[in-house]
């Protein structure tokens, strides 16, 4: 059963580090978004906030369930270092 809410964890991670992937893409909305949501001043918070929580959910999925989530922990990795990069501009 902690195998399989391990996968879940992966799985959520995943999705969280798509989900900011695609705001980028469309960044006009997720300005919106994000503006309503926290306010102008706190939505990089918002967005660092929501890439550390996938990379900490990749990792505990890498630990508890298989060794292939080691890739998903590398790719969160990846996009907290980019947008940690790009709102520090």
């Amino acid at each position: 059963m902690a195998r399989a809410f391990a996968h879940l964890a992966g799985a959520i991670a995943m999705l969280l580090t798509s989900l900011l992937w695609v705001a980028l893409l469309h960044g006009g909305k997720a300005d919106r978004f994000l503006d309503d949501l926290a306010g102008a001043q706190n939505e990089y918070k918002v967005v660092l906030g929501t890439a550390l929580l996938a990379v900490i959910l990749a990792f505990v999925a890498a630990i508890r369930a298989d060794r292939r989530w080691f890739l998903g922990v590398a790719f969160s990795v990846g996009t907290l270092g980019f947008f940690t990069y790009a709102l520090s501009r």
